[in-house]
C-alpha cells in the first residue's frame, strides 16, 4: 500500500472493506463488484458504481455504503458495505389463460445464489392446450476472470399449434446450449455461443398447405412419410445495453437488446433470425412518465437448400405485446384453412404515458393512456392465397400498419408485473378473410424485458 506517497499527493486510500448484514452470499461474490479494492486510493465514483453493480445482482435488495476514519491515520479509511438480501430461491407455480396459448400450467425453481457462490440454476416446465416446454439451466456469473460467465442449458418443446387459431402441426424440438457472457462495464453485456439443435415436423390433423409445402423440400424427408427431421447448430449472438434506473417500473434510462441466431453452414436447414427491442422511459412531468418499447424482428432462409424460415419461427402481431386491442396473432399472413400463419418480419411499437394512482395504492399500480402499431409480413414469397384462391401478397408496407389507442393500467403483483388494458383498433380493413378481429380488453403478466 502506497501509503508514504499518500500524504503527499493529498489523496486518501482504502485501507480495509468490509461488508455487514450478509448471511448467504460468499465475500468473494461481493468483492469481485467492488471497482475500488483494498489497497487503492479512494475513488467515489468507482465507489457509487460499485453500490449498483452489487444492487443489480438478484439476490441483493439494497447497499448503502459508509466510509470510516482510521484512527490516528489522516489519509486512510475503511469503507462500510451493509447489504441487505432478498431470497435467492424462487419457486412455484400457478394456472393462467392466454388467447394465443389457451390455458396453461407452470412450475418453476429458481436459485439465483446457488450455495453462495452467486451461480445461478433453474429448472422450468410450462404445459399448454398447445405447447410443453421444460428446461434446465445453469448459469456461473464469474467462470472465468473478467467477469466472463458460462451458461448451460437443456430445453425440449413439443408445439402441436403455433397460437390459438392457428392450424395444427406436430413439432418436437430438443436443444443444448453453451453461452459465455462478458459485461463492459456497469451497462453492456455480450454473450456467445452455440447451440445444438434436434428437430421432428409432421403435419397434424388439420394442416395448412404452407406448412406441407415446407415439409415436402426441407431437412430429411423419407419416401412415405409426412414429417421431416433435421439437426442444426446454431451460433448465438447476444448483446445488451441497459441504463434503466430499475429494472421493474423504471423511471428513466435506456434498454437496447439484439440477438442473433444462425444456423451454421452444413446444417441441414440453414436460416438466420436477428431480433431488436427497445425500451426508453423518460419522465415528463412530476407524476407523467413515458415509456417506448419497440420490437423489430427478422427471420429469412439462406443458402439455397431451404426454401424459408422455419413455420415454428415465425413472428404474430396483435395482443397484449405489440397491438393491444387487436385479437392475439390476429395480424398479417393466412393460411390455406383461413388461420394465422406468422410472418418472418415483425414490426411493432408502444407508446404509453402513465401516472401512479393516488394515494398508497400508486406505489403498486399505475394507469395511463396508450397507442399501438404493427404488424407481421412475409418477405420470402412463400406461397398464400385468398378463400378463391387467388394469390395474396403479404410483403411489407408501412400502409398495412395496424393502429390503436386505449387505456392501460400496471399492477404490481408478487409473479410480476400485471397489465390491463381497453384497446380500439384504428384500423379495421377488411382483409381476405374479413374483418380484423377486435379483443379490445385484454390482460397480460410478465416484467419488461
Amino acid at each position: 500500500m502506497p501509503l508514504a506517497g499518500a500524504a503527499q499527493a493529498g489523496r486518501t486510500y482504502v485501507r480495509r472493506i468490509e461488508f455487514e448484514g450478509v448471511t448467504s452470499i460468499q465475500d468473494e461474490v461481493l468483492r469481485r463488484e467492488m471497482l475500488v479494492p483494498e489497497g487503492t486510493y479512494l475513488d467515489v465514483v468507482a465507489l457509487e458504481q460499485s453500490r449498483r453493480r452489487l444492487e443489480r445482482l438478484p439476490y441483493i435488495d439494497s447497499v448503502r455504503i459508509a466510509l470510516r476514519p482510521v484512527p490516528d491515520v489522516p489519509d486512510l479509511v475503511d469503507v462500510v458495505v451493509t447489504i441487505t438480501e432478498t431470497p435467492a430461491r424462487r419457486y412455484g407455480g400457478g394456472a393462467g389463460y392466454a388467447e394465443s396459448l389457451g390455458v396453461s400450467v407452470q412450475g418453476y425453481f429458481t436459485h439465483e445464489n446457488l450455495f453462495g457462490t452467486g451461480q445461478r440454476f433453474s429448472a422450468d416446465v410450462d404445459v399448454s392446450e398447445h405447447r410443453r416446454f421444460a428446461s434446465l439451466s445453469h448459469t456461473d456469473r464469474y467462470a472465468h476472470r473478467d467477469a466472463v460467465s458460462r451458461h448451460v442449458a437443456l430445453t425440449g418443446r413439443r408445439i402441436e399449434r403455433l397460437a390459438e387459431d392457428s392450424s395444427e402441426l406436430d413439432a418436437d424440438l430438443s436443444a443444448a446450449r453453451l453461452e459465455y457472457g462478458y459485461r463492459s462495464g456497469l451497462w453492456q453485456h455480450v454473450t456467445l455461443g452455440l447451440e445444438l439443435a434436434d428437430t421432428t415436423l409432421a403435419p397434424g390433423a388439420l394442416t395448412n398447405d404452407q406448412l406441407l409445402d415446407w415439409i415436402a423440400v426441407n431437412g430429411d424427408t423419407r419416401a412415405g412419410s409426412p414429417a421431416t427431421q433435421f439437426t442444426e447448430l446454431d451460433f448465438l449472438l447476444r448483446w445488451r445495453y441497459d441504463t434503466r434506473d430499475r429494472t421493474i417500473r423504471p423511471a428513466r434510462g435506456t434498454e437496447h437488446a439484439l440477438s442473433l441466431t444462425a444456423a451454421l453452414p452444413g446444417s441441414e436447414v440453414e436460416y438466420y433470425v436477428l431480433d431488436y427491442e427497445l425500451a426508453y422511459y423518460r419522465p415528463i412531468s412530476e407524476r407523467w412518465t413515458a415509456a417506448l418499447r419497440a420490437q423489430l424482428a427478422l427471420g429469412e432462409a439462406y443458402g439455397g437448400q431451404t426454401s424459408s424460415l422455419p413455420p415454428y419461427l415465425n413472428r404474430f402481431a396483435g395482443g397484449p405485446g405489440t397491438v393491444r386491442g387487436v385479437r392475439a396473432a390476429g395480424l398479417g399472413p393466412r393460411d390455406s384453412l383461413g388461420n394465422p400463419y406468422g410472418g418472418n418480419l415483425l414490426t411493432a411499437a408502444q407508446l404509453e404515458v402513465l401516472t401512479p394512482w393516488p394515494g398508497r395504492a400508486g406505489e403498486r399500480l399505475r394507469v395511463g393512456f396508450f397507442y399501438d402499431l404493427g404488424n407481421v409480413s412475409d418477405t420470402e414469397g412463400v406461397a398464400f392465397t385468398d378463400s378463391a384462391g387467388q394469390p395474396l401478397d403479404y410483403s411489407f408496407n408501412g400502409s398495412d400498419l395496424q393502429h390503436s389507442v386505449g387505456i392501460a393500467a400496471e399492477v404490481l403483483i408478487p409473479l410480476g408485473m400485471l397489465r390491463l388494458s381497453y384497446g380500439i383498433p384504428i384500423d379495421r380493413d377488411t382483409t381476405p378473410f374479413g374483418r380484423v378481429e377486435e379483443d379490445r380488453f385484454q390482460i397480460s403478466v410478465g416484467v419488461d424485458f
